[in-house]
Formats: structure tokens, sequence, C-alpha cells
């Protein structure tokens, strides 16, 4: 799973076939064992945090918009290991 932004100690990962699985969506960690879920944007269907695990809802805000920052990079990197 390679790490796509690393970026004020939050790692955003896309990890690959055949363990993921669409709907885009990314794994944003925030050590020493935080993890946030986001779906990433589809057609009309905006970005949304999916589900989070021992951090502060302010982690989850940060780590949304640290995705949104780099939807870019990080889409290219789920479409080139899932396809479009």
């Amino acid at each position: 799973m390679p790490t796509v932004v690393a970026k004020d100690g939050f790692i955003v990962k896309v990890w690959g076939p055949p363990r993921e699985h669409p709907p885009p969506h990314v794994h944003v960690t925030k050590p020493p064992d935080g993890l946030i879920v986001i779906r990433l944007a589809i057609g009309d269907k905006p970005q949304e945090v999916w589900e989070y695990y021992n951090v502060r809802k302010s982690d989850v805000l940060k780590a949304f918009r640290i995705v949104e920052e780099y939807e870019a990079s990080i889409r290219a990197a789920w479409e080139e290991m899932h396809g479009k």
C-alpha cells in the first residue's frame, strides 16, 4: 500500500487489488493507531468520511481537508492501481 501523501502527521495510502475494492477510497492513518477511511467524490456524490477509529473528531476534519487538497494525486494513484 503506497503512501500518496504525508502531511501534518497524517499518512494517506491507497490499497491495491486484490485486497481493496471500489468505490475509490483512501486510508488515512494518524499514528500511533488512528485510522480514517474517506471515500473520494464520484460523479455528483461528494467526498465523505466512511469510518474512523482512535482519533479525535478534529483529526477527522484535518484528514478530510488533506484528502481534498491532494485529491488529484490521490485519484491518480487509485486509478493507476484499479483503473478508471
